[in-house]
């Protein structure tokens, strides 16, 4: 797996956690061809660096709601790693 740190970075998106308000990087996944259908955003973490990544085009509707529910899932794993 490439390192998050490399991949374009698109954006940011700004979460709410607990009290805290955390900028998670939105960095673009290439699309190569998998065996196995990835979903078109997900929410990954590789030590204490993390980001949402987003495969297609960023501004489809698909997109957004997958990179909402990729936002869901950021904020549950910050939870427990920054409130506990």
């Amino acid at each position: 797996m490439q390192s998050l740190t490399n991949k374009e970075l698109v954006g940011f998106m700004q979460l709410q956690v607990g009290s805290l308000q955390v900028q998670v990087p939105i960095r673009a996944e290439s699309s190569g061809e998998e065996e196995t259908p990835q979903p078109l955003a997900t929410f990954e973490m590789e030590g204490d660096t993390c980001a949402i990544l987003v495969r297609g085009d960023a501004s489809s509707k698909q997109v957004e709601r997958a990179m909402a529910d990729a936002a869901r899932q950021a904020v549950r794993h910050l939870s427990r790693k920054l409130l506990n």
